[in-house]
């Protein structure tokens, strides 16, 4: 791979003599004339300060035309903090003019500003690096130029592997479409919170945004509970239950054979494996396996879930039990929604025969979703 050595820039600099250079510094300063963008260096037995107008430097009261030089060179910047963002920016620019004789303005518009880290491996969104400039870039270049771009975006977010992300696949698993860009595997290994996670991001996604529920659910005691959780995906939920809310048993409805791998496989990495049933097709077919014996039913799915709440009244006990409900729905209509969803589980409840009192215990304001969109849980119990 190409080095990316340390940028030397050309600057703007006056020359000046070692005896003079400390009280010309000052003055520079004061006038706020000094370039700190880069460092002042020692010219054949001259100091250069780099400056920011040659002007006005001129029209200071101490420039002599037959003392003082003022000319461009070379000088290295300034060890600043850069943000991995800023850095990118920087490194990659450097490899562009290094290498690339292209116009490269839209390509550094282009580069990530975010990505979302997994253990060794990044995935930047699917808008970074994906600009028209950058597709006839990267279909021009060849492997080893490629790969060395990806590798320098890699090193310096200090990852081994990049992918990125493509828009999630509007089937009924939800499958994740993630392209590798650096390195075979998709795999990774996650510790939220002292539950591990594992899953393939080729072909699974990862719920990061959602990681404030995961623990409140966690921090829920539901010692000796059977709980079921109706869309379990890679156990988002499933597991925090398992391994910190000490549930006594969950049952995971899940239809994704890659989630249900991914599942299977955290089970394992939490030891969990032998209170944990996978119940694998579509929950409305699958929760009717397990009516009546669930203390608390989870209902995690996001745009609604309410084609399943018919289902899920009918997994709890018959004395009962909680609902967890997840909604997306715009911040000035929450308190309205609540009130339809006690009406509505109300109403289902009763037309199952099991007529009692229906609550909302917590509303919980997980995330902003969208503009004035909040996703949101409510803790329904039905007794």
């Amino acid at each position: 791979m190409t080095e990316v050595v340390e940028q030397i820039d050309s600057a703007s600099v006056v020359l000046v003599a070692k005896s003079d250079a400390s009280i010309i510094r000052q003055s520079l300063t004061t006038a706020k004339l000094v370039d700190d963008k880069f460092v002042i260096t020692e010219v054949d037995s001259m100091i250069a300060i780099p400056i920011l107008d040659t002007d006005k430097v001129k029209k200071l009261t101490w420039y002599n035309d037959t003392k003082h030089e003022i000319t461009e060179l070379n000088l290295p910047p300034r060890n600043l903090k850069f943000t991995p963002a800023e850095q990118i920016t920087r490194n990659i620019t450097l490899y562009l003019k290094q290498n690339l004789d292209s116009d490269i303005a839209e390509l550094i518009v282009n580069l990530p500003q975010k990505w979302e880290r997994f253990g060794d491996l990044a995935i930047i969104p699917n808008s970074a690096m994906n600009n028209s400039q950058w597709q006839v870039l990267i279909g021009s270049i060849t492997q080893k130029q490629r790969r060395e771009i990806w590798q320098i975006i890699a090193q310096t977010l200090k990852v081994k592997r990049l992918a990125r992300q493509d828009k999630i696949a509007s089937d009924m698993m939800r499958t994740s479409q993630v392209e590798m860009l650096l390195g075979d595997s998709g795999e990774v290994e996650i510790n939220d919170f002292g539950v591990k996670f594992w899953l393939d991001v080729t072909k699974v996604m990862f719920s990061s945004g959602n990681v404030t529920e995961r623990h409140r659910i966690g921090d829920i005691d539901m010692s000796g509970e059977i709980i079921v959780d109706a869309f379990a995906g890679i156990g988002y939920y499933t597991l925090p239950m398992l391994v910190r809310s000490n549930a006594q048993h969950v049952y995971a409805c899940e239809i994704n054979p890659n989630s249900i791998q991914a599942l299977e496989h955290g089970a394992k990495l939490n030891k969990v494996s032998e209170r944990l049933t996978i119940l694998e097709g579509d929950n409305l077919s699958t929760m009717k396996q397990v009516y009546y014996l669930a203390d608390r039913v989870h209902l995690g799915i996001l745009p609604s879930s309410e084609t399943v709440w018919l289902s899920a009244i009918s997994c709890l006990k018959p004395s009962g039990g909680m609902l967890h409900i997840h909604m997306n729905i715009e911040e000035e209509k929450i308190a309205d929604f609540v009130t339809y969803c006690i009406e509505s589980i109300a109403k289902l409840a009763k037309q199952l025969g099991r007529e009692g009192i229906v609550s909302a215990k917590h509303v919980e304001k997980v995330k902003w979703y969208a503009p004035r969109m909040r996703h949101i849980v409510i803790d329904v119990s039905v007794r």
